[in-house]
């Protein structure tokens, strides 16, 4: 089995064709096709059902993925942490939630800039349904964001790094802004922000639990951009992750209603696969993420301050 062979798996299972997988790789399609052969041939079985519009992943073909894909990213991996080590920059991916990416998130990278001015750093969404596939195949380098619902094998480590809480949120100027009780709040129009990670249920849910009605007017967005245009542009209302109340670019048009009831959230929990060392380079951003994440928390708790 050749590593060139591996590679051209993933690209025909990524691109769905041996056509756009060639263009890709800049190979022609016969001498693609026959890479494809060859490892079939070796592995005994056949990683693709051929149809005119295009390649699709056989049974053995989706198991087989997933371990391509590690296999590929663990020597991007390797290399980056080589060049890390003659000098070069390296390369950081991660997925980071709300919570860490409005209050850890810029203090965190801007500390990381000093010492890997060079490095290649991608940042994607932290909800579990976004990262999971990237982490497992080795593409990420960890995650920080709310606990999976699902339990996790002993292929991840999963740290508790701190619970989170929530706020309720509306525009500067609302005319429920001084509400003191979310039982002051429910005739009002709710958005449901299912991206940040409170499914419509569990936001019925928060109401049901203080013995409070259901609000009937209920948007879900999942959107996140659109939820704040929202907010900022109509009399509706939303439950969110604490961050977005106290982060400094939306304190300028969005605003915290003090209501006296305290709104549990999703415990934040750091998952990174447990057999895959981190490279120099990441494990330093995650240690500026730990400190500034711990520096947050307990600023909010009234601690005290560095």
């Amino acid at each position: 089995m050749k590593l060139h062979q591996l590679r051209d798996f993933v690209a025909v299972a990524s691109t769905g064709s041996l056509r756009a997988a060639a263009r890709r790789l800049g190979l022609t399609q016969p001498s693609l096709s026959k890479s494809i052969q060859q490892l079939e041939k070796e592995l005994g079985s056949a990683l693709f059902e051929r149809h005119a519009r295009g390649a699709v992943l056989s049974f053995a073909g989706r198991a087989f993925l997933p371990r391509a894909e590690t296999v590929l990213n663990e020597l991007q991996r390797a290399a980056s942490e080589l060049q890390h080590l003659g000098g070069a920059g390296g390369h950081v991916n991660m997925a980071v939630s709300a919570a860490a990416a409005l209050t850890a998130l810029p203090e965190a990278l801007t500390e990381f800039r000093r010492r890997y001015p060079d490095a290649a750093v991608r940042v994607v969404s932290g909800t579990f349904a976004v990262m999971f596939s990237e982490l497992r195949a080795g593409a990420l380098d960890f995650s920080i964001g709310p606990r999976p619902a699902v339990s996790l094998s002993e292929e991840f480590c999963v740290e508790q790094l701190f619970t989170n809480t929530r706020a309720v949120v509306c525009r500067a100027g609302h005319p429920l802004r001084h509400a003191r009780s979310l039982g002051e709040l429910t005739e009002a129009r709710w958005l449901v922000p299912g991206a940040m990670g409170l499914a419509a249920a569990e936001h019925d849910q928060v109401f049901l639990g203080l013995g409070l009605p259901v609000p009937r007017s209920v948007v879900q967005c999942e959107y996140p951009t659109a939820l704040l245009s929202l907010l900022a542009r109509t009399d509706m209302l939303a439950i969110v992750p604490r961050q977005y109340a106290d982060a400094r670019p939306f304190d300028s048009f969005l605003v915290e209603i003090p209501i006296g009831e305290t709104l549990p959230g999703a415990e934040i929990v750091l998952i990174a696969k447990a057999a895959m060392p981190l490279t120099p380079a990441a494990e330093h951003m995650l240690t500026l993420l730990r400190r500034h994440i711990e520096y947050h928390v307990t600023a909010h708790r009234g601690g005290a301050q560095p």
